[in-house]
């Protein structure tokens, strides 16, 4: 019976677009959708940016910047972190970057976006408080079209399973297993809807920059459990633990950190009334 409620495989292609007189352009579905990701994230970024009254020229400036060094970010530490091995090869090629896709981490993506983050607050001496809490309320939201691009071309396989989310004949080995693109497709949705919920009522600035490392550390780590083997095309491990989980432990702890000394922080003010 459970067979019957796996999803079945399937793997989207790129699309070819003709070009007239230049020839044709492949149109990737991860790309799309992560492009999807972006325009939806800076919508709801700017959303939040009104709430707490950050110029629109400031967070259309933080968003392209996070972005694009993010992403590059995202390339770079996906082949530290991953695939180490890839690193002389590309010393003695660097045109190997531009030639082959090594893949991008979230985390690396993550961790670009903060530092960028902080530097160019410093930079136009704005509140990292509120461009951060921008960044955060928006996240999820896109978060659900980025991780939608991984779920269809399945590049997060995980263990065997005949859990019912499971996918079928995983790329025609006849093996159903977990997707982690999936899962997380559904904890984005979750989490969006929760902030839709949340932002009915004004919400101090911070509150979700403390929020999302909560929320997504402990299921990113516990996610991650069941990525396949690094055999199986799975994610490498160091000591029994991938990459992720190590910043997942790290996330969760600022994000607990961050949160308490936010509570702190907001009862003063009652306290001294």
């Amino acid at each position: 019976m459970t067979a019957l409620l796996v999803i079945p495989w399937f793997k989207l292609e790129g699309w070819r677009l003709p070009i007239p007189h230049v020839g044709s352009v492949t149109l990737q579905p991860f790309g799309l959708l992560v492009a999807l990701a972006i325009l939806v994230g800076s919508r709801f970024a700017q959303r939040r940016a009104d709430q707490l009254a950050l110029p629109q020229p400031l967070i259309g400036e933080f968003i392209l910047r996070t972005t694009v060094f993010g992403l590059l970010s995202a390339y770079a530490l996906n082949i530290v972190m991953y695939q180490p091995e890839a690193i002389v090869e590309i010393a003695r090629e660097p045109r190997l970057l531009l030639q082959r896709w090594y893949g991008l981490s979230s985390y690396g993506g993550f961790l670009g976006g903060a530092l960028t983050a902080y530097v160019f607050a410093r930079r136009r001496h704005a509140s990292l408080l509120a461009l951060g809490d921008a960044w955060c309320y928006a996240f999820p939201f896109a978060w659900v079209f980025a991780r939608m691009g991984c779920f269809a071309v399945h590049d997060h396989p995980g263990a065997a399973s005949d859990f019912f989310l499971a996918v079928a004949d995983y790329n025609g080995t006849g093996v159903a297993r977990h997707d982690l693109g999936l899962y997380e497709v559904i904890w984005a949705a979750g989490v969006s809807a929760l902030f839709l919920v949340l932002n009915r009522r004004p919400q101090p600035a911070g509150m979700f920059l403390g929020l999302v490392p909560l929320l997504y550390g402990p299921v990113r780590f516990l996610l991650d459990f069941l990525r396949a083997t690094p055999v199986e095309g799975g994610d490498v491990r160091y000591l029994g633990f991938t990459p992720a989980q190590y910043f997942s432990l790290a996330l969760t702890v600022f994000g607990a950190l961050f949160y308490m000394r936010l509570s702190l922080a907001l009862r003063r003010p009652s306290e001294s009334g």
